[in-house]
Order: C-alpha cells, then sequence, then structure tokens
C-alpha cells in the first residue's frame, strides 16, 4: 500500500496531507540552512567589528571563548531551580 503511487486532486485532504508531510520531512534542512546564515553572520559582525571597534569585539570574543571553554551550561536550567526549591520544603 505504501508503495503505490495515487495520484490526488490539489485541493483534496490526502493532497494537502501528502504535502505537508513532504515539507515536513524536509525540515532538518531549514534547520542546518538557518544555522549557516546565522554563523556567517556573525563571523561577518566579528570581521567587522574588528575594524571598527577593535577592543570592544577582542572583549566579546575573549566572553565568547569563556563561555564556551566553562563545562557549567551559559543558560541554568529553570527545572534545576524548582527542584531545589522543592527539596528545600
Amino acid at each position: 500500500m505504501e508503495n503505490e503511487d495515487i495520484e490526488y486532486d490539489s485541493g483534496s485532504t490526502e493532497a494537502l496531507m501528502e504535502e505537508y508531510d513532504r515539507k515536513r520531512r524536509n525540515r532538518a534542512d531549514d534547520v542546518i540552512a538557518t544555522q549557516a546564515v546565522l554563523c556567517i553572520l556573525i563571523a561577518l559582525l566579528f570581521i567587522g567589528g574588528s575594524f571598527f571597534r577593535p577592543q570592544l569585539t577582542g572583549e566579546v570574543f575573549g566572553r565568547l571563548k569563556a563561555l564556551s571553554s566553562d563545562p557549567a551550561p551559559a543558560v541554568p536550567n529553570p527545572i534545576d531551580f524548582i527542584l531545589e526549591y522543592i527539596d528545600r520544603l
């Protein structure tokens, strides 16, 4: 049944579900593309910042290196705070 190619009307529910499934399967590509674009933009900001504000860019880059080398999470998990609060009660 899965191997059968069935043609649906373009407005039918089955056609819409198939289109939705097709778009959903390609979602990982969208995430990768978004991450690549963000990395390129951040790199361009650092390059431009090193020309116009080298001291500030150096400080930001130093902070970024410190955060990336620290094993503790940069953003604490709120669930841990809730669990600690419950433990204190």
